[in-house]
């Protein structure tokens, strides 16, 4: 597990394996399949490579830390697998657009991707 940050530097997320979870309570709040990032709803958010998550604009979303956090004890890992199991089953279409990554941060962070529904 490692942590992702946003621009101040702030844990906004987990991933573990392929999905993102939530700092505080570790539901799974989005996906990362190939290097696509998806979102609660399967919708491509953006693309994940050279350990940063960018908006498909371009711009940085979070870094991920190279320090592998503990996994906390009470993670119920079969609640995690079946919530990710929900996301992966919306997504219709893994066909992501082309990214080209810059070093500015996007004004709007991952967090407000995952954490708030449309």
């Amino acid at each position: 597990m490692n942590a992702l940050y946003n621009r101040s530097g702030e844990v906004i997320a987990y991933l573990h394996q392929n999905a993102i979870m939530h700092p505080d309570t570790f539901e799974v709040i989005g996906m990362t399949l190939g290097n696509c990032v998806f979102d609660p709803q399967a919708k491509v958010i953006g693309k994940f490579f050279h350990d940063k998550v960018y908006a498909i604009s371009g711009e940085l979303l979070a870094k991920k830390d190279h320090k592998p956090v503990s996994i906390p004890q009470y993670l119920n890992v079969t609640d995690s697998i079946m919530q990710s199991w929900q996301i992966l089953t919306r997504i219709k279409d893994h066909v992501c657009p082309w990214v080209t990554e810059k070093e500015t941060w996007s004004n709007r962070s991952l967090a407000e991707y995952l954490y708030v529904c449309p």
